[in-house]
């Protein structure tokens, strides 16, 4: 089923309202969680409100909470969200380290008890938005083996990095694991495999399988051991700088996953570098890729956030993809 963007959006914001959640809070979880759909990011848009509900509903999500500073030293400022909503708290993040930023070039900011923050490459289009690069990171529930292991001890910790473009936005939005777990659910309910082996069954054997995947807990890094290296990395630089909660600590946490600690730099590169000489940089090297000789298997030279136009032109169209199961489920919460 296709569903206008506005109706997915009234429906969202309807019932959180009915939690009790802010007006305002309201209004911005709903409209990114449909946008993400409306862009083709459906596993963390329509697809996840259900689980964000029952976060709510089990008092892991407060919904009146409000990121705070808790210190600061120059460029560098330390946040608390209070265990709030994750795309609030994120977004008002991100904010702070843009204006950091335009006063020192650079700005970080680290946060700590959040939720989750949703589509990842939201908070890279924000910098962007304000002509800043990004870089943006999070720790997770311990939901990946350390490479060589079978039990899960690290998270997937998904990561950004964004670079503004006049022609379109370069944004990277991956997980530290060869597909998220947003990614298997979805293949999972549409009854089809992974192109790539995604990871072990319950008896080690590699697989394309996203539901044994699931069950076993045996995700596989992103590179091997390097995606486990760069999982572990993320992890202690968010947890540390944060002084919030590491990926084992969140683990210990009871419940679904929340108290996770998050990363937000932005780069005001603009300041040292003439925009339209960035600008034809990026535009010259995306050049170069479209020019790429194509493989038997690839209809189209695709790069991040290359297929964001098209998408959201097409569910503006056509209206958003819903699975109708999912909706069933949404509409009942109610």
């Amino acid at each position: 089923m296709r569903i206008p963007f506005e109706e997915v959006k009234a429906e969202l914001y309807r019932l959180l309202m009915t939690r009790g959640c802010p007006e305002a809070h309201a209004e911005k979880v709903a409209h990114e969680m449909a946008r993400n759909s409306l862009e083709g990011v459906y596993t963390h848009g329509i697809n996840r409100f259900p689980r964000l509900m029952r976060n709510i509903d089990d008092g892991l999500i407060r919904l009146n909470a409000e990121p705070v500073t808790v210190s600061a030293f120059g460029a560098l400022e330390s946040m608390d969200g209070g265990m709030g909503l994750g795309v609030i708290n994120a977004w008002v993040a991100m904010a702070r380290a843009i204006a950091l930023a335009q006063t020192h070039g650079v700005g970080m900011v680290a946060l700590r008890n959040t939720n989750h923050w949703l589509r990842a490459a939201t908070y890279g289009y924000q910098a962007c938005d304000a002509g800043m690069a990004a870089i943006c990171f999070t720790n997770t529930l311990p939901n990946m083996p350390t490479w060589g292991a079978v039990d899960p001890r690290l998270g997937n910790n998904p990561l950004v990095m964004a670079m503004p473009h006049s022609g379109g936005h370069v944004v990277l939005d991956m997980a530290t694991s060869q597909f998220s777990y947003g990614a298997l659910e979805l293949a999972q309910l549409q009854g089809r495999h992974m192109p790539a082996d995604a990871g072990f069954d319950a008896q080690g054997n590699l697989t394309r399988d996203p539901g044994a995947v699931i069950e076993s807990r045996r995700i596989l890094p992103t590179g091997a051991w390097k995606g486990a290296g760069l999982s572990l990395l993320l992890d202690l630089f968010a947890g540390c700088v944060s002084m919030g909660n590491t990926t084992l600590r969140v683990g210990r946490l009871p419940g679904d996953e929340h108290g996770l600690s998050q990363m937000f730099i932005a780069v005001h590169f603009h300041a040292i570098v003439p925009e339209d000489q960035a600008d034809a940089t990026v535009e010259e090297t995306l050049a170069n890729l479209r020019a790429s000789k194509m493989d038997e298997h690839t209809q189209a030279i695709r790069w991040p956030g290359s297929r964001l136009a098209e998408t959201r032109e097409q569910n503006l169209r056509e209206g958003i993809p819903v699975d109708d199961r999912v909706w069933a489920t949404i509409r009942s919460l109610g």
